[in-house]
């Protein structure tokens, strides 16, 4: 090993499809049929306000992407912010379990589309996709990104597929007075935003865009863009795709289904063999994955360049220049969680862990602009942005259900006792 750093090869593009990526995948693939059982006819609510908060959240890590352009992310942010270092310890440790926590949920979807191919243990297939995306992680992050691309056109094509074969079905089906009707949501607020917590999970990813910030060419001036393009295509994707399955499935059909999109689409008439959409699906869950096992690892890496985690965890491999110890210690932890939970509750987890960090980058963004001004010709978010997602984000930390709650309070437990002990190993080496 050397003290190799972190290479910039990721221009604008890359990142623009990096976060495409790594917000489609999972979430839409294999998750929708969930949303859908949760929020009824009121899917396509659901989807629409995870998208605006999306939207509103993205706006201020835009801003705070110009003016603080570290890999640690919303841990940079929170600890430019706040002095005292657990808050950023905090924040770091809270964003780093959400990644895990969404590479373990990806890798238990895995098997709903695999199974088309062959019939194994959801287990063993969810932990050998683990080691895949982290054996490339460690290849190097231009191979990481070129896989990305690539990934992301196919599951890019296989929703525009979805969409055009099945509105064709459902034109030819249903009167636009039959279409306005199935859009009526006739399931309660409370179902609705239960919907919620688990379509955020389809639009998280976005936010893994800030932790490349030293593999950025120019991260002051991309990643604002990257961020915000990533969500306005992702999200007029999504609102398409969830349209099109209330309009071929009933809500229970896609409740029941592990496919939901092979389902409609077989109902629609698929135009290719059933394995043919099914490999597009395993392709966009993997990529979701291997996205969420970069950022997890890249976080850990900026938090102990920071001082907040061990030093050894920034060692790079000094011939392909990724932080190899991170990526190890990424890839067990994701393996420990897919042992200890299923695909829904690890969803709502990541979503909650996710809610709680934007509400600090939010309120870091209200501090940090009322010590520093705005920024001169740099991206500015609304001014009253951060305010608004403060709102957006309190209420909906309060929707999720008990099993949820129970697992965060491990987590911060665990993220105490771990912050405890490294202060005490820092006071000893002084």
């Amino acid at each position: 090993m050397s003290d190799a750093t972190l290479a910039r090869s990721l221009g604008l593009g890359a990142l623009v499809f990096y976060g495409i990526g790594d917000i489609l995948g999972a979430g839409i693939y294999a998750l929708v049929g969930k949303v859908a059982g949760a929020a009824g006819d009121g899917a396509w609510l659901a989807f629409l306000f995870a998208g605006s908060l999306a939207l509103v959240t993205g706006l201020s890590y835009a801003e705070l992407s110009a003016r603080i352009p570290h890999s640690a992310g919303a841990c940079a942010y929170c600890a430019n912010a706040f002095p005292h270092p657990f808050f950023p310890f905090l924040t770091g440790a809270l964003v780093l379990v959400s990644g895990v926590t969404s590479t373990a949920t990806v890798a238990l979807a895995f098997q709903g589309y695999l199974e088309v191919f062959m019939a194994l243990p959801v287990m063993f297939t969810a932990i050998f996709l683990i080691l895949a995306i982290n054996t490339l992680n460690f290849a190097g992050i231009r191979q990481s990104a070129a896989t990305n691309n690539l990934f992301t056109i196919i599951e890019m094509s296989g929703l525009v597929l979805f969409v055009v074969m099945c509105m064709r079905y459902v034109a030819s089906t249903h009167t636009p007075s039959d279409l306005i009707e199935k859009l009526a949501p006739t399931a309660d607020v409370a179902a609705v935003v239960a919907g919620v917590t688990i379509a955020f999970y389809a639009f998280i990813g976005f936010e893994d865009l800030v932790n490349l910030a030293e593999e950025a060419r120019d991260p002051v001036r991309d990643l604002p863009r990257a961020i915000l393009s990533a969500i306005a295509i992702t999200s007029l994707l999504y609102l398409l795709v969830i349209f099109t399955v209330q309009w071929t499935m009933t809500p229970a059909e896609a409740s029941a289904s592990q496919r939901p999109l092979l389902d409609a689409l077989e109902r629609a008439g698929l135009p290719i063999p059933a394995w043919g959409f099914a490999l597009i699906a395993v392709i966009a869950i993997a990529n979701t994955g291997l996205a969420n096992s970069i950022m997890a690892s890249r976080l850990l890496y900026g938090m102990a360049t920071q001082g907040l985690l061990p030093k050894r965890l920034a060692q790079v491999h000094a011939r392909r220049l990724t932080p190899w110890l991170s990526i190890l210690v990424t890839a067990l932890l994701s393996i420990l969680l897919v042992i200890t939970g299923g695909v829904t509750v690890l969803a709502q987890t990541t979503g909650f862990l996710l809610v709680t960090v934007f509400l600090i980058v939010h309120i870091s963004l209200i501090r940090i602009r009322r010590r520093d001004g705005e920024q001169v010709g740099r991206f500015n978010a609304p001014a009253f942005n951060p305010y608004l997602g403060v709102l957006l984000c309190v209420p909906l930390l309060t929707q999720f259900p008990r099993e949820v709650y129970e697992r965060i309070t491990l987590i911060v437990a665990g993220v105490g006792i771990l912050f405890a002990v490294m202060q005490w190993s820092q006071r000893r080496s002084l």
